[in-house]
Order: C-alpha cells, then sequence, then structure tokens
C-alpha cells in the first residue's frame, strides 16, 4: 500500500514537472539617470512592420515621462516610445496612439504596440486587449538609429544623454521585437498564456529582438539587477487541490519516501531530495 501511495506522488510530482517552464527571469531597473540597455542594430527587418511587446511593473507615478523602450533614427526622433505611463507615451512613427489607460504602479502587465506598412495602422494594446488604433499612412521605419531599454532617450546615437525625472525605473520580463504585425489573436493569447509561459517560443521565427538576448547578452549600465518571478509549478499544485496528500500521508510515510525513493529513482526518473521533503512538510 506505501508503494501505491508513494507511486500517486510521484505522477503527481511528474505531470505537475512536466506542465511548468522554471522561474521565469525579470530585469529591475534603478530610478536614476545611470540605468539604462542601449543596442544599434540593422533595423532593415522591421522597415515595414513591427511589434513590441513587453510585461512591465511600474514603479513611478502616473506623472512620469517613464519610458522603458525608444528607437531613435536621424532626424526622426521618437520613432518609437513606449513608456510605462502609455498616456501620452505610446509613440509609431512619431506620432501618439491617442488613449486614455490608466497603468497601475507595482503591478504587472502586459504592453504590446504594433505597426504595417501594408496595414497602414498602429495599434496599442494593454493586457491582451486593443485599446487604440489608428491610420498610419504611407510611412515606413528610419534606419540607421539606436535602441534605449530603461530610459527617456531623445538621441539617434548610442550616447546616453537622459533626462531628470524621466527615468522608467521599473521591472521588465519577456521584452520581445518582432519583425511583423502581429495580429489581435496572437496579442491576446500571448496575455492570457501569461508571465511564465512559453507562447512566445511560437513566435521564434518572426523574432527581430528577443528577450533572453536582452537578458543575457546585452550590456547593463547603472543599477539593473535580475529579479525571479515565481511561476505556477514551483510548486505542487496538484496537490494543493487535491485532499489526498492529507487524507493519506503523515510523518512515517514521509520517512518512509525518504528512505526508499532511491530505489525508484531510475524507474521514475525523478528523485526527492531533502528539500522537497521538508516542503512537504512545511505546506501539507
Amino acid at each position: 500500500m506505501f508503494l501505491f501511495y508513494l507511486t500517486l506522488l510521484i505522477l503527481a510530482y511528474s505531470v505537475e514537472q512536466s506542465s511548468a517552464h522554471g522561474p521565469a527571469t525579470a530585469l529591475s531597473f534603478g530610478n536614476d539617470l545611470q540605468s539604462y540597455m542601449m543596442l544599434q542594430m540593422d533595423m532593415e527587418p522591421v522597415k515595414e512592420a513591427i511589434s513590441v511587446c513587453s510585461w512591465i511593473n511600474k514603479k513611478t507615478g502616473d506623472d512620469v515621462h517613464d519610458a522603458w523602450f525608444t528607437y531613435n533614427a536621424p532626424s526622426k526622433i521618437d520613432e518609437i516610445l513606449i513608456g510605462g505611463r502609455i498616456r501620452g507615451y505610446a509613440i509609431m512613427n512619431q506620432d501618439n496612439i491617442e488613449n486614455s489607460q490608466a497603468v497601475p504602479s507595482n503591478e504587472w502587465h502586459h504592453v504590446c504596440i504594433t505597426w504595417g506598412h501594408k496595414t497602414k495602422t498602429r495599434v496599442l494594446y494593454f493586457d491582451g486587449q486593443a485599446i487604440a488604433q489608428e491610420a498610419s499612412g504611407n510611412v515606413k521605419l528610419t534606419m540607421g538609429g539606436s535602441i534605449a531599454i530603461g530610459q527617456f532617450h531623445q538621441k539617434e546615437t548610442m550616447e546616453a544623454i537622459f533626462y531628470d525625472g524621466h527615468s522608467f525605473g521599473g521591472e521588465l520580463l519577456k521584452l520581445n521585437v518582432y519583425k511583423r504585425q502581429l495580429e489581435a489573436g496572437e496579442v491576446g493569447k500571448m496575455f492570457s498564456a501569461g508571465m511564465c509561459s512559453d507562447f512566445e517560443e511560437s513566435l521564434l521565427g518572426d523574432v527581430f529582438l528577443r528577450w533572453e538576448t536582452i537578458l543575457y547578452a546585452t550590456e547593463r549600465h547603472g543599477t539593473i539587477t535580475e529579479v525571479p518571478i515565481t511561476c505556477p509549478g514551483d510548486h505542487w499544485n496538484v496537490l494543493y487541490f487535491t485532499d489526498f496528500y492529507n487524507k493519506v500521508v503523515d510523518d512515517e510515510i514521509l520517512k518512509r519516501m525518504e528512505d526508499q525513493f532511491e530505489v525508484l529513482e531510475e524507474f521514475f526518473g525523478h528523485k526527492i531530495d531533502d528539500p522537497l521533503i521538508q516542503h512537504l512538510k512545511d505546506h501539507h
């Protein structure tokens, strides 16, 4: 009977782990003029269509011009500008996408701005919903500029000139730039799938600038720290939603699991180690 209980617990653990994606990593930017990232890339792949999407955790008040993404080109300042405050700071092709959306501070929200020369529209999404759409006319993205992340930047070069009181100072997660105008359904699924999903992997063929490149291969200036995000699957959610555990598992069972699990480890492919045993004791 013990092995029956143990098998069910291991299978529950296996099911949960197979659906987990592990902890996500966000970047936290210092609220100062020294904290930023900057890139100069060949923008040709996004000349006729682009989408910029990210999860953001805004830390500033709604009166701060807290830009977290800018693209400036020669003679075309503010080609793209997205702030934590998106009222007045959701700019594509140098034109602000008018909206009245308030963005609460200290909460995670998903923001996406898309544009396509073919559709001649620019669309602003907030938490998966299109909140504003405007005609863009017969324009294309100007080449030869620079991307800044974490600061309100108005130079087409890599010159780090910023402005007091305009720093982002918040957190970003999964900032991806795509080389086409994402469809409404795709943006909606990106939001509904959640911060910890792997939905973005289905769009890898369309990525121009990937979050992992920003996270691991882009120089950081000032105070930019990695912040782990707890995701579903980091704990035993399968067991949280059943009374099976509380009915059948006691300290004696836990001790026997700890003593005997090595015998079953090769078969099941998992190991219940001391931290996991402690987690069970603490949370059930």
